[in-house]
C-alpha cells in the first residue's frame, strides 16, 4: 500500500487520467466527422491528437494542476484548466499554421475548438466532481494518507503537527519528530514520540512507518541546515523543507504543494544532475546548442565587437579568472564594458559588504567605470554572449550557478560554496529570479543555486531558458 500514500503517484495517476480523457475527446470528434461527413480518418490526425493530449501533461504541469492546493480545488482549479488547454489549443493552431498543407493533415481547424472546449468541460467534470471529492473523503477518512516525520520539535515543530492534526484533507499524519534537543528526545510531543538525534534518522525510519520528511526548523545556521537536508535526503525518501532559510524559493516560484503550508520538496538524489545520463544530455545540449547561437547570431556578435572596439580604447574581449566547478579556476570570457585600467577596488568593497552583511544583490549604480556602450551591453546581458566559448570548451554550461570573482570566492562561507557542486552557467535561477533585485539577499541568491543543484531536470532548465528570454530582450535586472 506504500506506493498508493505517495503524491507522486497521484500525481502520475491525475496525468495518466487526463492523457486518456483527451485521447477520448479527440477520438469523439473524429468518429462524429466520420458518422456525419464525407471525410475519413487519417493517421496523421491521430498522430496528431496523441501529441497535442500528450503535450497537454507538461502544460498541466507548469499550470500547477498536478499540486494538491490545486487539483483539490474547485473554480481555481477550472480556471488553470482552461488556460492549460487554451495553451494547447495555441500550440495546435501554431502547428497548422507552420505545416500549411490542410491536404497532407486532413484536419480542419474547427476541430481545434471543439477540443479545446470538449476537453475543458470532460476534464473539469472528471477533475472536480468526480476525482477531487473521491480524493479527499479518502484523505478524512485515512484510508490513505501519508505518514511524515517533522525534523525539529521546536516551536515550527508543532505548528506543522497542529496544522496537519486539524485538516485531514491534506493526507497527513504525523508519525513522530527528531530533534537534536537532549532535553526533548524520549519525551513526547502532541503525543507523538520525540526521536534523536537527527543524524540517527536511517535508524528512526526502522522503528516508524515513514512516507514523507518535513524538516521544520526556524532558529538554524544554514550549513547545519543544508546538513541535515542532506543526511535526509540520504534516505530516498521526499524532504520537505519549511523554514524561512528557504522563503526565496516558495517566494519567487510558487512551488508549496499545499497552499496552506509554504514549504517545498527536493528530489530525492538519485534524480540529481550528478547521474551520467543526465550530464551527458546536459553537456550535448549545451554544445549544440551554443554552436547554434553562435551560427544564429554571428552578426550581432560582430556588430557589438565593432561598437566596443571603436567607442574606448581596450581589447573587445574582457578576460578574468573565475571560480568554477570544484573551486577550480578558468578564463572566463565576456565583450569589454568598462574603460581600461579602472580600479577594481570599487568592485572589491561593494561584493564583501554584500556577502558579509548578506545584502541584497542590486550592483553599483551609475558606477564611473562602465562606457556609454557598456551600459547598453549590461542592460540586456549582451556581454555575456562571449561565454559561449566557455560552454563549448566544457567550462561552462549554458544553465547553472553564477561563477565567481577569485576575490569574492575567499569570502564565502563553507556552505556558500556548495553551489560549485556543478559547472556554473550563462544563466540559472538567480539570474532569472533574484538578478540585481532589492528583495533578494546574497544568502537568497546563493540558496536559489543550491535549489536548483538538488531539483535539476530538462523541464527546469527549459523553465530558466523560457525566463532568460525575456529578461535579455527586455533589459529586466541588467544595468
Amino acid at each position: 500500500m506504500s506506493i498508493f500514500k505517495s503524491i507522486q503517484f497521484t500525481k502520475i495517476f491525475l496525468a495518466l487520467i487526463d492523457f486518456v480523457i483527451l485521447l477520448i475527446t479527440a477520438g469523439l470528434i473524429l468518429l462524429f466527422r466520420l458518422k456525419f461527413s464525407n471525410y475519413s480518418i487519417e493517421i496523421n490526425e491521430i498522430v496528431y491528437f496523441t501529441l497535442s493530449s500528450f503535450i497537454a501533461i507538461p502544460i498541466f504541469r507548469e499550470f500547477q494542476l498536478y499540486r494538491h492546493k490545486i487539483f483539490t480545488t474547485g473554480i481555481e482549479q477550472v480556471v488553470s484548466l482552461a488556460k492549460g488547454v487554451l495553451w494547447i489549443g495555441i500550440l495546435q493552431s501554431i502547428s497548422l499554421f507552420l505545416i500549411k498543407n490542410t491536404e497532407a493533415l486532413g484536419y480542419s481547424r474547427s476541430h481545434t475548438i471543439l477540443y479545446i472546449v470538449l476537453g475543458c468541460i470532460f476534464l473539469s467534470l472528471f477533475r472536480v466532481l468526480f476525482f477531487r471529492k473521491f480524493y479527499l473523503r479518502l484523505n478524512e477518512n485515512k484510508i490513505i494518507f501519508r505518514n511524515v516525520l517533522a525534523v525539529g520539535a521546536g516551536s515550527t515543530g508543532h505548528a506543522l503537527a497542529t496544522h496537519i492534526n486539524d485538516n485531514p484533507q491534506l493526507g497527513l499524519s504525523i508519525a513522530g519528530f527528531i530533534d537534536d534537543d537532549l532535553n526533548k528526545i524520549g519525551k513526547q510531543l502532541l503525543s507523538k514520540l520525540i526521536y534523536g538525534p537527527i543524524e540517527n534518522v536511517k535508524n528512526v525510519l526502522n522503528q516508524i512507518s515513514v512516507n514523507e520528511i518535513y524538516i521544520a526548523i526556524n532558529s538554524i545556521q544554514y550549513s547545519r541546515l543544508l546538513e541535515i537536508i542532506e543526511i535526509c535526503r540520504l534516505t530516498d525518501i521526499p524532504v520537505t523543507v519549511i523554514t524561512p532559510h528557504f522563503r526565496i524559493v516558495h517566494d519567487k516560484l510558487d512551488i508549496s504543494e499545499f497552499s496552506t503550508i509554504d514549504s517545498f520538496t527536493f528530489n530525492s538524489n538519485s534524480n540529481e544532475v550528478s547521474l551520467p545520463t543526465s550530464w551527458f544530455i546536459k553537456r550535448s545540449i549545451d554544445f549544440i546548442g551554443s554552436l547554434l547561437i553562435i551560427l544564429i547570431l554571428s552578426p550581432i556578435f560582430i556588430s557589438i565587437a565593432i561598437a566596443v572596439k571603436f567607442t574606448s580604447k581596450g581589447k573587445i574581449f574582457y578576460k578574468s579568472d573565475v571560480v568554477g566547478k570544484d573551486g577550480k579556476l578558468f578564463t572566463w570570457y565576456k565583450f569589454r564594458t568598462m574603460y581600461q585600467n579602472n580600479d577594481p577596488k570599487i568592485h572589491q568593497d561593494h561584493l564583501e559588504k554584500i556577502i558579509k552583511e548578506n545584502g541584497t544583490t542590486e550592483k553599483i549604480k551609475d558606477d564611473p567605470r562602465i562606457t556609454k556602450v557598456g551600459k547598453i551591453l549590461r542592460k540586456f546581458s549582451l556581454d555575456e554572449f562571449p561565454q559561449l566559448l566557455n560552454v563549448i570548451k566544457g567550462q561552462m554550461s549554458l544553465i547553472g550557478p553564477r561563477p565567481c570573482l577569485k576575490y569574492e570566492y575567499d569570502h564565502f562561507d563553507d556552505w556558500h560554496k556548495e553551489r560549485f557542486k556543478i559547472k556554473p552557467g550563462m544563466t540559472g535561477m538567480w539570474q532569472v529570479f533574484g538578478r540585481n533585485n532589492s528583495d533578494v539577499t546574497f544568502n537568497d541568491s546563493i540558496i536559489m543555486d543550491l535549489y536548483y543543484i538538488h531539483n535539476y531536470s530538462l523541464w527546469l532548465d527549459f523553465k530558466i531558458v523560457l525566463k532568460t528570454i525575456p529578461t535579455v530582450l527586455f533589459g529586466k535586472g541588467g544595468v
